[in-house]
């Protein structure tokens, strides 16, 4: 029977649920590459995991325009050439959220992406009745690594953070997580074998989360 302790788990999108990171990278590479340009390693390290308003900062860097200018690019070449989020689901992440709904945790979803893209993620990978909250990079003044999107997310499980888990894969996501004072499980699904600082423990496949939320709930 699941202790009193844990009653929550929040899980991030790009990289957590699904791996899209690399298709994300792929469509920044080929915009930059419109215009004759290369995306150094650098500033794929900074792209990683950042919100929608960094990335149009960076790539407004790169390009030498306006991040407003680049908003509307960005937005129209990612339209025309978007991915299918099913075929990139990562092994072992919907049997994970389906075990830990059947348990009674509550659950959110707590992602830098924009609502149109969690709800288009939801809906492909039919996990879509399985989320109690989901909070999106939209719907919170400051992005990750501030705490604001974890401790929303928090607020709307109607829990509290030493009651909650987060999963996270970036740098800045833990940072998020840790700031807002939950337990952080730093997810490494490409196992890069990155420590990030504020992450409670390291798991690169979902079947080892599902063991340290297990452990926590005992």
């Amino acid at each position: 029977m699941r202790a009193p302790g844990i009653d929550s788990v929040i899980f991030d999108m790009d990289g957590v649920l699904v791996d899209s990171e690399g298709q994300w990278e792929r469509l920044f590479r080929e915009l930059l590459a419109q215009h004759g340009l290369r995306l150094s390693e650098e500033d794929r390290i900074e792209l990683y995991g950042c919100s929608d308003k960094h990335e149009n900062e960076i790539l407004g860097r790169i390009l030498g325009m306006d991040e407003n200018d680049v908003a509307v690019e960005k937005h129209d070449y990612v339209s025309a050439h978007q991915f299918s989020y099913a075929e990139i689901i990562i092994p072992g992440a919907k049997d994970l959220v389906v075990q830990l709904h059947n348990h009674g945790l509550k659950l959110a979803l707590a992602s830098s992406s924009f609502e149109s893209d969690v709800s288009r993620m939801l809906c492909e990978c039919g996990m879509g009745d399985l989320f109690d909250v989901v909070v999106t990079g939209d719907m919170v003044k400051l992005a990750k690594p501030d705490p604001a999107i974890y401790a929303r997310a928090v607020a709307l499980l109607g829990t509290v953070p030493s009651q909650a888990v987060a999963v996270d894969d970036s740098p800045v996501g833990v940072q998020s997580a840790s700031g807002a004072g939950l337990h952080v499980i730093q997810f490494d699904h490409n196992d890069h074998g990155l420590r990030v600082d504020g992450a409670d423990c390291v798991c690169v496949t979902h079947e080892a989360v599902g063991e340290v939320i297990d452990s926590l709930t005992d």
